[in-house]
């Protein structure tokens, strides 16, 4: 196995923002993030990564640019995987697929919890306004 760059982030630096141009995905080594959007000039929290979870891979794999931001809440360590390496190791190793997968499906589950929460809130003062 190739040995993997690492890089360190301190507690509230970004590992990268929406919108960015992916060219990484990232292996959490020590410490945990936050996974976050803005929505109407608020932070909505999406997910919480952790040692051991591989962060930035949706939008390696597909070639878009970040779908949200990643923020450290502790210190943070991080092993970089490139477009390559992940290529090769989701070709020479089904258990790394699989957990990507599974990381997938999970975020997945996580976003489909967040749009059901929100739909079920009450429609708001503003809103009613707009649609009479």
């Amino acid at each position: 196995m190739v040995k993997l760059s690492t890089k360190k982030l301190h507690k509230g630096e970004h590992l990268f923002k929406e919108g960015d141009i992916a060219q990484e995905a990232y292996l959490i080594k020590s410490g945990y993030v936050s996974i976050w959007k803005t929505e109407d000039s608020q932070r909505v929290n999406l997910a919480t990564k952790v040692e051991g979870e591989i962060i930035g891979e949706m939008a390696l794999i597909d070639d878009t640019t970040r779908s949200a931001t990643v923020t450290a809440q502790s210190d943070v360590e991080v092993e970089i995987i490139t477009k390559v390496q992940l290529e090769a190791m989701l070709s020479n190793a089904p258990e790394t697929l699989s957990a990507i997968l599974h990381q997938l499906l999970e975020s997945l589950r996580n976003s489909n919890d967040l749009i059901t929460m929100y739909a079920s809130r009450p429609v708001s003062n503003e809103l009613r306004k707009n649609q009479t």
